[in-house]
Order: C-alpha cells, then sequence, then structure tokens
C-alpha cells in the first residue's frame, strides 16, 4: 500500500515539474497570444457578471 501511495506521489509531483517547465516556455515564448486570451477571459467574465447582475435586479 506504501508502495502505491509513493508511487502515485512521485507522478504528481513528476507531472506538476513537468507542466511547470512547459507553461514556463510558453509564457517565454508566446507573449501576444497571452496577452489576447488573457483579454478575452476578462471580457467574457465581466458579461457574466453583467447578467447575473440584471438577472438578479429583474427577478426580484
Amino acid at each position: 500500500m506504501m508502495t502505491g501511495v509513493a508511487l502515485t506521489l512521485s507522478s504528481v509531483a513528476l507531472a506538476t515539474v513537468f507542466f511547470r517547465m512547459r507553461i514556463e516556455k510558453v509564457l517565454a515564448t508566446r507573449h501576444a497570444l497571452l496577452a489576447k486570451i488573457s483579454k478575452v477571459v476578462e471580457a467574457l467574465t465581466g458579461q457574466i457578471l453583467v447578467i447575473i447582475a440584471l438577472r438578479e435586479i429583474l427577478i426580484r
């Protein structure tokens, strides 16, 4: 049982390191694309908040 726990924790740690390195590479090479994506996400979030606020105002 301890071997299974050790293998699981080790695989999670290795996956974390691998994905962190990949994300760092993407952030370094694709700055403009990430800036555009973040603006789109912010706009969608704002629209969702406005829709929720209008729904709350109109329903009450």
